[in-house]
């Protein structure tokens, strides 16, 4: 069925000419008369405020809102509702009501029903003639047979023309005015999650200390201070200098640069809880002790003191194998520091 245009106002004459005698069925041109029918569903933000604004635009077109029911339970919320409007306004209302919310599904058809409402009325019209020519005979009957044969026919062609007077009206009533299915579905509302504060580093300050183990020499100890940036206990790049006890050098006498991760225990809580995490993990990098350039590589045993979402207090020791020209020696480094979210 292809979409055609709305009809003109002719079919309602149409309709009320069913009703007529049979001399004013000429009186009705067999033009093109259009059965509308329109199904649209709707995704709409609040389905009672869209319900209340299409009675309203049907109202103001001249329209009846039929059919109305409203589905509450589950989600989402919807309405079904059936609502004829005439077919001259029938195009407006469509445009008016496409702009309730967003159209998920339109589906229009226009069927020409001209043909089969001039046929009916070409039957009307014989019809009558055929009621006509059996009254007359009935004015004439001699005989009660006659009479009731004739009053039974009469009875049988009244029966028809009420059926065709009926199809009539039925034709012009779907003529004169469109019907539209309409479904209402409330969109979803979606509370929008606020997403959880991703932290990117972990910079920090701590206090340090390097006790050097020598096999053939006296044990040196330095202090000093450090700075820390990372991805927590993934990975994270240390910076400390210090300074030995005793020193009058104007610079540090130690400085190391170090880079490792470090790792919680899940039988210990997995770094879950808030006071005494301990955790285990490797360094590695480069140190530079009173002009001398050395490897460094060891290992940390460590545990969180005390933290929260924004800070971490924590103290470990670091146990350092410091390689360079002069041989080998071991290097305890106990440390306390803080960091902060960053």
């Amino acid at each position: 069925m292809a979409e055609r245009s709305a009809p003109s106002a002719a079919p309602m004459s149409a309709a009320a000419s069913a009703s007529g005698s049979a001399s004013r069925v000429a009186e009705v041109a067999p033009s093109e008369m259009l059965d509308i029918e329109a199904h649209i569903a709707l995704l709409v933000a609040n389905m009672s405020d869209a319900r209340e604004r299409l009675r309203k635009q049907a109202n103001a077109q001249g329209g009846t809102v039929t059919s109305d029911v409203v589905q509450e339970d589950g989600a989402p919320r919807q309405a079904s509702l059936t609502i004829r409007v005439p077919a001259r306004a029938s195009a407006d209302f469509l445009t008016a009501l496409e702009g309730l919310g967003e159209v998920t599904a339109r589906q229009l058809t226009a069927k020409d029903i001209g043909r089969e409402f001039h046929d009916s009325e070409i039957v009307l019209h014989n019809l009558e003639r055929t009621l006509a020519r059996y009254e007359e005979i009935l004015q004439k009957a001699q005989s009660v047979e006659e009479i009731l044969k004739i009053e039974a026919e009469l009875s049988r062609i009244r029966g028809e023309i009420d059926r065709v007077k009926g199809a009539l009206r039925y034709l012009g009533d779907r003529a004169a005015r469109a019907t539209l299915y309409v479904v209402l579905r409330e969109r979803t509302q979606e509370i929008a999650e606020a997403e959880p504060d991703v932290v990117k580093f972990y910079p920090g300050l701590r206090a340090v200390a390097l006790t050097q183990l020598r096999a053939q020499r006296s044990t040196v100890s330095a202090f000093g201070g450090g700075a820390v940036v990372g991805q927590g206990r993934t990975v994270n790049l240390e910076l400390d200098a210090l300074k030995r006890a005793g020193s009058e050098s104007n610079s540090f006498d130690v400085v190391l640069v170090t880079l490792g991760g470090d790792a919680y225990s899940d039988f210990l809580g997995g770094g879950k809880r808030r006071f005494l995490n301990p955790y285990l993990g490797l360094r590695a990098g480069y140190a530079r002790i009173t002009g001398a350039n050395d490897f460094v590589a060891g290992v940390t045993v460590g545990v969180e003191l005390w933290k929260n979402r924004y800070v971490t207090i924590d103290s470990d020791l670091r146990a350092l194998g410091l390689f360079g020209k002069a041989g080998s020696e071991l290097g305890l480094q106990p440390t306390l520091g803080a960091n902060v979210a960053f």
